[in-house]
Formats: C-alpha cells, sequence, structure tokens
C-alpha cells in the first residue's frame, strides 16, 4: 500500500484531481455569484429600483384586461385573442423565480398586434379610454424593465454560460441562464 502512495503516477493523478475539484469549486461559487448578481437586478436591487419580475406582471395582468376590452370588439374564437388567452391560461410563474418569465415573451408580441388592430377599429370612447390605458401600462412596463439594465446583464451571463468550460461548470453546479426581454 505504501508503494501505492508513494508511486509519481498516482502523486500527479491525485494533484490533477484536487485542481479539477477546486476549479469546479472556485468556479462554481463565482457563477453562483454572478447568477445572484442578475437576479437582484431582476427583483429590483438595482441602481434604478426596477423590479423586472413585478413589470413583467404589471404585462401580464395588463393582457387579461387587454382580452377584456378585445372581447367586446373582436370574436373570443379569434386567434389573436386565442394566442393571448391559451399563454395566461398555462402561465405558471413565482414572483421569486425570474427564469419561469419565458411566457412573458411569447405573449408580448400577440398583445402589440392586438393593440395595433384594435388601435385602427371603431372603439367607443369608454372602452378606447380603457385601450390607451392598458397600451400605457404596457409599454411602460416594457420600457421600464429597458431602463433597469436587466437585459444586458442577463445577456452577458448567458454569454458566460457559452463558453464549454463555464458551461459545464454550470451543468454540474446546476446554474441556468436567464430569459431576455424581447428576445
Amino acid at each position: 500500500m505504501n508503494d501505492l502512495l508513494y508511486n509519481k503516477k498516482t502523486a500527479y493523478i491525485a494533484v490533477f484531481l484536487m485542481m479539477l475539484v477546486s476549479i469546479f469549486i472556485l468556479g462554481g461559487n463565482d457563477l453562483r455569484r454572478e447568477r445572484l448578481r442578475v437576479m437582484d437586478t431582476a427583483l429590483g436591487y438595482n441602481e434604478l429600483g426596477i423590479d423586472v419580475v413585478q413589470e413583467s406582471a404589471i404585462v401580464l395582468a395588463n393582457s387579461a384586461n387587454l382580452l377584456v376590452v378585445a372581447g367586446r370588439y373582436i370574436d373570443s374564437g379569434d386567434r389573436r385573442i386565442a394566442d393571448i388567452r391559451n399563454t395566461l391560461d398555462n402561465t405558471q410563474f413565482s414572483l421569486n423565480d425570474s427564469t419561469g418569465y419565458r411566457p412573458f415573451d411569447i405573449i408580448v408580441p400577440y398583445v402589440q398586434r392586438l393593440l395595433d388592430d384594435l388601435s385602427i377599429m371603431d372603439i367607443e370612447p369608454r372602452s378606447a379610454d380603457q385601450l390607451t390605458e392598458i397600451e400605457i401600462n404596457i409599454y411602460a412596463a416594457l420600457r421600464r424593465i429597458r431602463l433597469s439594465g436587466y437585459n444586458e446583464i442577463a445577456a452577458d451571463f448567458n454569454r458566460l454560460l457559452r463558453n464549454p468550460y463555464t458551461g459545464l461548470i454550470a451543468a454540474v453546479r446546476g446554474i441556468s441562464g436567464f430569459w431576455i426581454v424581447g428576445e
């Protein structure tokens, strides 16, 4: 047994394994720290105090309100309304999980298309006021998300994960990327 411990080949293997384990531990800790920085931005701990998760919830809530107003002028079986309704009905998200907002990216193009279609229709003044308020709320929330800097920070983190070395560490440590608003 002593010969095995003093064998050069065994020593090299042991040193290599210790280095590999330490690289995974230190690299994983750095990745977790970077991930927490992105999550802090998403949860409003940024310079402007903009909570991306809450802004996304505002867009989703106003999308539901849009369905109510649009239902007065467009058949509820219409594909534009069905796409939004299906996305909202199948949306499960947590306010503490910024990666769970994929439906947000799916719904925004449908909402924009429906708002464009409704803007050229002849709509009674009360509904027009409601549509204006919904449109202002949605576009203001999207603008605040872009102002928060979340997209840039999340995109930088996702690029970091594309590196084969850090991607391997991320896979081993269970670290995933983030969604980007508008992509």
